[in-house]
């Protein structure tokens, strides 16, 4: 696989890459034949399995194997090995319920960060902090170190993501309805968060490009 970054040069990636928190847009080529995984962490997922702070690392990647060690090449091979994508599933189930007792301990701020999620974005800063038995700036310095972003700007990604997924779904939603279903103010306010996240206003999205656009994303929360 390659990446491009920005106006720079696509760039050769390892075969197993840790992704950091990603706020920036990116052009990939994934050649004619290429077979991907995707393991997608709950919030606060990659910091416990880590240990680093998540806002080091934003619109960073790295060579799996350099921060795991070379266990991530057998899994790999075992992957390259599995027939079925159940096959595939149970290789990475099985990795991570061997990292499990290697997990730094959940925190009340990892349970209210799912909360948010599953609120898709619309709880309050108050709300989070009190659940996560910390005062406002406690919080927003927890959710730089565990999530990447401040409060307020991961909120807004949750709110993004889903409108964007619903889309996917519903292709002849039209841009307002979904603007609305998921809380923006107007629609304008939703076509500045589409740009800022996509790179691109949403007018440029064809029916076309969501039925053949590669999903990264899981539909679930």
């Amino acid at each position: 696989m390659k990446v491009k970054k920005n106006d720079g040069e696509y760039e050769i990636r390892a075969r197993s890459i840790i992704i950091g928190p990603q706020l920036t847009s990116v052009s990939l080529d994934l050649g004619k034949k290429h077979r991907s995984v995707i393991v997608g962490l709950t919030p606060c997922g990659m910091h416990r399995l880590l240990g680093i702070p998540l806002e080091e690392i934003v619109d960073r990647d790295y060579d799996a194997t350099l921060i795991l060690g070379p266990e991530v090449e057998e899994v790999l091979d075992r992957l390259m090995g599995a027939k079925t994508n159940d096959d595939q599933n149970e290789v990475i189930q099985n990795y991570f319920l061997y990292k499990l007792s290697q997990l730094r301990p959940a925190l009340p701020f990892d349970k209210a960060m799912l909360q948010q999620v599953q609120a898709r974005g619309l709880l309050s800063i108050d709300f989070l902090a009190s659940q996560s038995c910390l005062s406002v700036r406690q919080f927003e310095r927890k959710t730089l170190e565990r999530i990447g972003f401040s409060p307020k700007l991961y909120a807004r990604i949750i709110r993004f993501t889903n409108a964007y997924k619903y889309k996917e779904l519903n292709p002849n939603a039209t841009w307002s309805d979904i603007a609305y279903r998921f809380g923006y103010f107007d629609q304008m306010h939703f076509i500045r968060d589409f740009k800022c996240f996509a790179g691109f206003t949403p007018h440029f999205l064809t029916e076309n490009d969501l039925v053949h656009s590669v999903r990264f994303q899981s539909i679930g929360n």
